[in-house]
């Protein structure tokens, strides 16, 4: 965007502090990585406070403050629906997965597919964990690009690099230990920063909040969309559905979110913990949605108008909103606030991944290797995934607004894992085989789907046009119905298969009593 700085020194001091904090962090807790459980469980002794903060960090991102705020500045609170489930899928989460977990796995919550059904059903899932999480990193890396190029006039891939390399650097050396910790201070960070921009979008305009909240209501800022059931366009019941995966997926089968539970003290505290960290980022996700409300009438009562660049590109909103209306030293904090919501996210995101890439697929290649052995190929390993969310971040550069491409493409890169657990949970019936075959099924509709309808930002069309033959449906189903391909494809091979080797081994009987 700009070559020169075009910030206060005071602001980038306080932007330094905070990056030489969180490599301190890094190096404090780099002398207690001795063994694999410690770098990835934290020896299974974080207290249950620490773990509150982390699963918070983990959740909520640079993409959140960015994204969320400009959509509703746009359009309204379309995006609330997604998390309004999670309270009451939690309950269930809490109660049964966090136990079944902690008593279960050894550190990826993927060998439980294995001992329900086989190695392969192991790999898929942790592949489709990998992907799912490579692709998110990327946008967070992305979208904490946008806001700090805009007020710094740093170039985003200057911003995409610092931020990742620092990340990295931190959870290489301090392990799952340095992740949790850290993410304490970049949660506090974060909901300051937030809090700092709504209350001057609150009281700096004439009639005080009374006049902003008013003003934006009457503007549509608090709907929530579309109530009209519909297959194809977004609505409310779309975004129901959605969001109860979406809490399913993230908080059971997530191996960066149920990592977290591992760490906790007891299972009572990893109990406690997964329950009420989850519900502490329903009032941060409000704040978002509460700021982009009131942006919207903060320049409606101020009668400031948005740059024409600004306006045409919603993810710039809140970066000018920021480098225009708060004072010296609040910029540098909500940079901080910013930085610190990414990293939370992205530590997490790379030690889980080299969790996965040890236990689901090394250990098994040389199940004979030493622990020093598997450590040291675990800090590779996220070195190595750092390095390409870095690379594939960059891509990103130049194609407009990504939020909902980035919802799209995670939703998509789940890869109907839910579909899979429950097919090894809810029926006995389901078989290896069965599987195997319903995996099969959700691959080939999932790219058939995704290629012949979601749009890349860059080219405004489909990579794939079969014309009348393309998905016709909303591209956020996708992420739906590849779970139910998933169990419905794989419970029915199992039980038809079942029934041939059944008949088979009848057969085989006759014959041999005549």
């Amino acid at each position: 965007m700009h070559d020169n700085l075009q910030i206060s020194g005071i602001d980038a001091a306080i932007v330094c502090v905070y990056f030489a904090v969180v490599f301190g962090i890094g190096v404090y807790f780099s002398r207690h990585q001795k063994t694999t459980q410690d770098y990835f469980l934290a020896g299974r002794r974080v207290p249950g406070w620490v773990v509150i903060f982390a699963i918070v960090g983990t959740m909520i991102s640079s993409t959140s403050f960015v994204g969320h705020s400009g959509n509703v500045f746009v359009t309204n609170l379309w995006a609330l629906p997604q998390f309004l489930m999670l309270p009451v899928v939690m309950v269930f989460v809490s109660r049964f997965v966090v136990t079944f977990y902690r008593r279960t796995v050894r550190m990826s919550i993927y060998d439980y597919l294995e001992k329900r059904f086989s190695y392969p059903a192991r790999a898929y899932g942790a592949a489709a964990f990998i992907v799912s999480r490579v692709v998110d990193m990327s946008a967070t890396l992305y979208f904490l690009a946008i806001p700090v190029s805009f007020m710094t006039g740093i170039h985003m891939g200057w911003v995409i690099v610092i931020v990742g390399v620092v990340t990295l650097v931190m959870t290489v050396a301090g392990g799952i230990a340095a992740v949790v910790y850290a993410d304490v201070l970049q949660g506090a960070l974060l909901v300051g920063g937030a809090l700092a921009c709504l209350g001057i979008a609150l009281f700096r305009p004439e009639g005080g909040p009374g006049a902003v909240l008013s003003t934006a209501w009457d503007g549509g800022k608090f709907a929530l969309g579309d109530w009209s059931f519909s297959w194809v366009t977004d609505n409310v019941w779309v975004f129901l559905v959605g969001g109860a995966i979406w809490a399913v997926q993230r908080y059971a089968l997530d191996q960066h979110i149920v990592q977290k539970y591992l760490v906790a003290k007891t299972d009572r505290d990893a109990r406690k913990s997964a329950y009420f960290g989850a519900l502490a980022c329903l009032p941060v996700w409000g704040l978002f949605f509460l700021l982009g409300a009131c942006l919207w009438a903060f320049f409606q009562l101020t009668g400031a108008e948005l740059p024409g660049d600004v306006a045409r590109v919603k993810d710039n909103i809140v970066p000018y909103f920021i480098k225009t209306q708060l004072p010296v030293g609040a910029i540098g904090l909500v940079i901080a606030a910013l930085a610190a919501a990414a990293m939370s996210s992205l530590d997490s995101d790379l030690n889980s991944m080299a969790t996965v890439i040890v236990d689901d697929y090394y250990s098994r290649l040389r199940p004979r290797a030493s622990d020093r052995e598997q450590l040291m190929v675990g800090r590779v390993a996220v070195a190595l995934l750092g390095v390409s969310a870095i690379v594939f971040s960059l891509s990103w550069i130049g194609i407009g607004t990504a939020m909902e491409f980035g919802v799209q493409l995670f939703s998509i890169a789940t890869a109907g894992m839910l579909g899979l657990f429950a097919l090894g949970a809810l029926t006995k019936r389901a078989t290896a085989r069965g599987a195997l075959i319903g995996i099969i099924a959700c691959i080939l509709f999932t790219g058939w789907a995704t290629f012949t309808s979601v749009k890349l930002p860059a080219l405004d069309r489909v990579l794939v046009d079969l014309g009348p033959f393309n998905y016709g449906l909303n591209p956020y189903l996708i992420g739906v119905f590849n779970h139910a391909i998933v169990f419905g494809v794989g419970l029915a091979a199992s039980v038809l298969f079942d029934r041939k080797v059944a008949r088979a081994n009848a057969s085989l009987k006759a014959v041999v009593n005549s």
